[in-house]
């Protein structure tokens, strides 16, 4: 089993949610899978529990989006309950905004370091080869090469502390064409909600989609390392 796994392919799927300031926290999600497969299938169950009168109709079902702050509660509830029962692992980071110092430039620094703590942590919980899909942001041609670079850093930092090498491909792709970036969108979406219903106090035990995916999941504060 050690041997297969090893060789199959890791793929890490990152998306984030509330990058704005006026989002009071932004929260960057990564979750783990294997094979590229993988996520089709699990949306595919996800959306069939979501819509079983669309069950049998694959066309139908492939046009439906899953984005978590489309979804009202009882939807959450329902997608966290299923996606609570597949094999899915994952690590979400976690930023509160401060509206008076953070300028564009800041907040993409901020995100920057925020992902490349993430790509460690895939790292450091696979083997073999690992595939890192990053939703797009804006204009992904003015900030692809610098932020590969920074990326790849990371991978070189790993490699040396554990005297491994690792081969690390890197993608900026739409979250609305892949469905592991919109199930890492989901569970972002999850986080950051329960830290703001925490924060103001409510008692997000009784209605946050969190509680059921959490066991699948590392929570880390952003720490900046410089």
């Amino acid at each position: 089993y050690l041997g297969l796994r090893r060789l199959m392919s890791n793929f890490a799927y990152i998306d984030e949610s509330g990058t704005l300031v006026e989002h009071q926290v932004m929260a960057l999600s990564l979750i783990l899978l294997d094979g590229r497969r993988s996520a089709d299938r699990i949306s595919e169950r996800v959306l069939r529990s979501l819509y079983p009168h669309l069950a049998r109709n694959a066309k139908a079902l492939d046009r439906k989006v899953l984005h978590f702050t489309d979804m009202p509660d009882p939807v959450q509830n329902q997608v966290a309950r299923q996606l609570a029962k597949e094999k899915i692992s994952g690590v979400i980071n976690s930023h509160w905004h401060s509206a008076d110092t953070e300028t564009h430039q800041i907040l993409f620094t901020i995100y920057t370091k925020m992902l490349q703590l993430l790509v460690y942590r895939a790292l450091e919980m696979t083997t073999g080869k690992l595939t890192v899909i990053i939703a797009e942001q804006g204009s992904p041609e003015t900030y692809k090469a610098q932020l590969f670079s920074e990326l790849q850093r990371t991978v070189e930092v790993f490699q040396k502390r554990k005297s491994v090498f690792r081969p690390v491909q890197f993608e900026l792709r739409s979250a609305q064409s892949l469905r592991g970036l919109q199930i890492a969108d989901f569970y972002a979406g999850a986080v950051r909600k329960m830290l703001i219903e925490s924060a103001t106090g409510v008692d997000n035990n009784l209605c946050s989609p969190y509680q059921y995916v959490q066991h699948q999941i590392n929570l880390e504060d952003y720490i900046d390392l410089k």
